[in-house]
């Protein structure tokens, strides 16, 4: 849940990427055609974006040690005592209820949906159609603007004249024609999905101000006079469009439809400021579709590393550093239970630094943690000769993912970032992808950390 939880927030963003390029060069514009592929283009590229998944090396490594860190195995008693409840937890997590929330909005987004298709189709059900045109002419009872739905054209015939009737229906079919309906279903399903975002309804606004318009500029073409035509707009000002599926031929876009009658073409030249939503796709691919390789170590890649004979301590010898924990069975000191302990706990005071056990890489730096549950912040690093050590329960990092690091660089520091009882490094190491005890390959004598 939690990747689809980035996925609908990238997807936000995007959106309010492209939204805010629409209304500051393109939406002034009388290019009604291009503004509309662009608003269907954008909706639709905002989705398909976080869903992209360009990675790349920034060195070409074979890899020869290469092996998963098996969190399951490696973790299972911390995540699993993490996940204990305790006495006077809620039950629903605030997580939970978010989810619980957004999944109410898309179910609610949906019955609307299929509330207004039914009454669609009830309608034709229930009333008499007539042919115009190719086109099916629904007469309604109902008292609001006409409106199209696909190839059907709803009018209620004794609100219009006739001459009323015949430019209306003329604006209707050119609805119907260019599959505005279509349009706007494809908006409202993504409604559905993205119902928290204002972003998508600003869009979805737009959208029907440029079906408006091309099918206002049409008419035109078709012969009716703007004067008449801008008298008829304001004669049908008070009604409002009915459905959100539909499109209606009086809406409250009545005064902005005028203005862009009226409104001198804008100079071809205009269609250049489309090129400056190349540097927005850009960004949000660099931001949410690429992301870096991590490299292992290889035989024959290891210049200026040493060979892995033993292991440094990771900690600087110190009055308050001591091993409180060691390899093998114990009882755990938070749930008393009997248990195995896949590594070695050091205590030693908050912010203590943590160093490098070995040259190697760096791959895995842990960002996305709950405080207080399992092993916090953690850093995994990859040895030569099938070895790997994991550094947790830290306060800060000093590294990042894919660097390669020498044996004694700070790694970062001591704190209480997961399930503790108060700040120590929780030190495991794997040897071929299997766990080991680390007090075998440390190149010190260990007492001098007894308590």
């Amino acid at each position: 849940m939690a990747e689809f939880g980035i996925y609908l927030l990238e997807s936000s963003i995007c959106l309010a990427g492209f939204y805010f390029m629409y209304k500051l060069f393109l939406s002034g514009d009388t290019f009604t055609s291009r503004n509309r592929y662009y608003l269907l283009f954008v909706t639709f590229i905002s989705l398909i974006i976080p869903l992209l998944n360009f990675s790349f090396q920034t060195e070409n490594f074979s890899a020869a040690n290469e092996f998963v860190w098996e969190f399951e195995q490696s973790f299972q008693t911390e995540i699993l005592q993490s996940n204990e409840l305790e006495p006077g937890t809620p039950l629903f997590s605030m997580i939970s209820v978010v989810w619980i929330l957004y999944f109410l909005g898309v179910s609610v987004s949906f019955f609307r949906i299929a509330k207004h298709v039914f009454h669609l189709f009830k309608l034709i059900k229930a009333n008499e159609i007539r042919i115009y045109n190719g086109l099916k002419i629904v007469s309604v009872n109902e008292n609001s603007s006409p409106y199209s739905f696909f190839g059907y054209i709803f009018l209620n015939q004794q609100i219009l004249t006739e001459s009323e009737q015949e430019h209306v229906l003329l604006h209707e079919s050119i609805h119907a024609r260019q599959f505005h309906s279509l349009d706007l279903l494809f908006v409202e399903l993504v409604k559905m999905v993205l119902w928290f975002n204002p972003f998508i309804y600003l869009i979805n606004r737009s959208l029907i101000e440029m079906h408006e318009y091309l099918a206002d500029r049409e008419c035109f073409n078709e012969g009716i006079d703007k004067v008449y035509y801008q008298t008829l707009l304001l004669r049908n000002v008070e009604r409002q469009m009915m459905l959100a599926l539909t499109s209606s031929f009086n809406s409250s876009l009545t005064l902005k439809r005028i203005k862009m009658i009226k409104k001198i073409d804008t100079s071809k030249l205009a269609h250049l400021k489309i090129i400056l939503v190349i540097p927005v796709v850009l960004i949000s691919l660099l931001s949410f579709s690429f992301s870096e390789s991590i490299p292992r170590l290889s035989e024959g890649n290891f210049d200026n590393f040493y060979p892995l004979e033993s292991l440094a301590f990771p900690l600087k010898p110190g009055d308050q550093i001591y091993i409180s924990s060691g390899y093998g069975e114990r009882i755990h000191p938070i749930t008393k239970k009997k248990g195995f302990h896949n590594g070695m706990d050091i205590a030693a005071p908050k912010g203590t630094s943590v160093l490098s056990v070995s040259d190697g890489i760096v791959t895995k730096v842990n960002n996305q943690f709950v405080q207080g549950k399992g092993y916090g912040r953690f850093v995994i690093v990859d040895h030569q000769n099938g070895f790997s050590s994991l550094y947790s329960q830290m306060d800060s990092y000093s590294v990042k993912e894919g660097q390669k690091i020498s044996k004694g660089d700070l790694v970062g520091t001591i704190g209480t970032s997961g399930l503790t009882t108060g700040p120590h490094l929780h030190f495991e190491l794997k040897k071929d992808g299997k766990l080991v005890n680390p007090a075998d390959f440390f190149e010190k004598d260990l007492s001098a950390y007894q308590q």
